[in-house]
């Protein structure tokens, strides 16, 4: 299995049936190959983390769905004004925090969806596919800031912990989580909450805003506690990993 880095929260997961992209919104969107699955994924409505560009993605792949988080208003994506047919309306699956749906790669394996709700907006995307376990967090981190009030970073803390009780103990093979460095000295709880919750194989960080270097930081001073996951460092957009035991 093949991760590509696109931009940001932006990934490309490559399967043997199956392609999944996680929250683009910008940089180049590798060419896929047209038999296989293609399932888009938007976290929210932020416009770092979806751009109505994906939808141009059917005028070139037919074999093509649509996973939007349901603040992601569909009465104003325009089809018409961007080529692309009425039918895609079809294609298309609302997701509210929360909940579950299921999905299917090119040959009909199960994907079983399973959405958290984000401390921030939208939600975050649980799957489980072929025995293995992908998170994706979108926004859902522990966004305290030296700005907010005591009380705003208590709630914000509550309200992470209360979603981080539905990944706890769960095996997770690959997750992409926010690594911000705006947050300042507050930069880490989110990520190492994470990991101190879940069982973690290989994580990437994401939402640095090309801050690459906070990532070398993080394993620095706080991945001491972090033997048993191994943190990929991402340096460019286009970067590539090749997960030869998932």
């Amino acid at each position: 299995m093949e991760v590509t880095y696109i931009g940001h929260s932006g990934f490309m997961m490559e399967w043997e049936s199956c392609y999944w992209l996680f929250d683009y919104y910008k940089g180049q969107i590798p060419v896929m190959n047209a038999d296989k699955k293609i399932i888009v994924f938007a976290s929210h409505k932020h416009a770092d983390h979806y751009n109505p560009e994906i939808f141009q993605l059917y005028n070139k792949y037919k074999n093509i769905e649509y996973v939007l988080s349901s603040d992601i208003n569909q009465n104003r994506i325009n089809f018409k004004r961007m080529g692309i047919k009425d039918d895609m309306s079809n294609r298309i699956v609302s997701v509210k925090p929360g909940s579950g749906f299921e999905l299917f790669d090119t040959n009909h394996d199960s994907i079983q969806l399973k959405t958290l709700k984000s401390t921030d907006c939208g939600v975050a995307f649980l799957l489980l596919y072929k025995g293995k376990t992908i998170y994706h967090a979108g926004d859902l981190n522990l966004w305290v800031w030296k700005t907010e009030t005591k009380q705003y970073n208590n709630n914000m803390t509550a309200n992470f912990r209360k979603e981080m009780e539905v990944l706890a103990g769960i095996p997770i093979d690959i997750a992409f989580a926010p690594l911000d460095p705006r947050q300042e000295e507050y930069y880490y709880m989110g990520m190492e909450s994470l990991l101190n919750t879940a069982k973690i194989r290989y994580v990437f960080p994401m939402h640095f805003w090309d801050k690459t270097e906070i990532i070398q930081r993080f394993i620095k001073e706080r991945g001491i506690d972090t033997k048993n996951t191994k943190i990929l460092d991402i340096n460019q957009e286009g970067q590539r990993w090749l997960l030869e035991d998932m």
